[in-house]
Parts: C-alpha cells; structure tokens; sequence
C-alpha cells in the first residue's frame, strides 16, 4: 500500500513538472495572449460610419457596415456609438469592387462554389485629432462560397449568402486592424 501512495505523488509531482516546462516554453516561443487592442490603448469608443458603395451591388454597403458593428461589439473592448462627435475613433471606408467567379460546377448548375472577392478602403482615425490610426488603402477579402445558381431559387439565396459573406469579411477587418496586420 505504501508503494501505490508514493508512485500516487511521484506521478503528480511529474504532472507539475510537465505543466511548468510547458509553460516556461511556450513564454520563450514568444506567444503571448492577444487580450488588449494594439492600436491606441486611450481609444474608448468607436464610430463606425456607413460604407461607401462604389459598386453596383444593391445596400451592399448597409449590409457590410452592420456586420462590421457588430464585430467591433463582438471582439474589441470599444464602445460602439452611431454619432461620431461622440467618439474617441471613426471608422470609415469604400467598397469599389464586389465580385463572385464560378470556380466549382455543380450537378445541374445547382450549389455551385463562388469565389467572393470585396476590394476597399478601409481606415481608423481620432476624430479630435484626425490622426491615422490603421489604413489599408487596397483591402482584399476573397473566400469561397457555396452560392445557389438555380434561378429559380438565386434571389431567395443571396441575401443570406451576402450575409454570411458580410460576416466573414467584418470578421477579416476587424481583426486586421485590431492586430495591426
């Protein structure tokens, strides 16, 4: 009985050990956790204007900038605000370009995968200083989607697929510019 007491605490104590050297690996690796914003630590709140829309897709800008709210709400520690007298940083940007590609065919031309591309301007600024905080002046978000090209049923299929696109791209901005990429 005495010997499966100290096999007992010599596993612990090698389970402790284990966990240390992990630990003291991992901090010599360079690996930190990401908890605070890197681009102005005195930045609070957050303007986030409506998007520019230089393309001939229909509310593509309404429907870019409400995914873009709610990504800074959903990973950033600003306060998200409408009214940009009231914020510390504005964000604002353009879309010039909005495409899809077939690059996947599916039976009957049914499911068929796009290839997504949005191109932009995007940028942060103070609003008392106008100071540049974050520009990308040449933004580009391509991903492949599943879209339905049955017409049939396109139209029903956009506006989520627009959606779903819309989030992924948000998603892209916000951490670019909340990791200074």
């Amino acid at each position: 009985m005495h010997d499966s007491t100290t096999a007992r605490q010599h596993d612990s104590t090698t389970a402790r050990w284990a966990v240390v050297l992990l630990l003291v690996a991992q901090l010599a690796c360079g690996y930190k956790v990401a908890t605070q914003n890197r681009v102005a630590p005195d930045i609070g709140t957050l303007a986030v204007l409506t998007l520019e829309n230089q393309t001939t897709t229909f509310e593509v800008e309404q429907i870019l900038t409400r995914s873009l709210v709610r990504a800074f709400i959903e990973k950033s520690s600003y306060n998200v605000v409408s009214d940009s007298s009231q914020a510390d940083a504005v964000f604002q940007g353009v879309i010039s370009q909005v495409s899809a590609y077939p690059v996947i065919f599916g039976e009957q031309t049914f499911g068929s995968t796009f290839l997504v591309t949005i191109i932009g301007r995007v940028e942060l600024r103070e609003r008392e200083t106008a100071k540049l905080l974050f520009e990308n002046n040449n933004f580009i978000f391509r991903e492949q989607y599943v879209i339905n090209v049955d017409v049939r049923n396109f139209f029903s299929e956009l506006n989520p697929a627009l959606g779903r696109i819309a989030d992924d791209f948000a998603s892209s901005v916000v951490t670019t510019i909340l990791e200074r990429f």
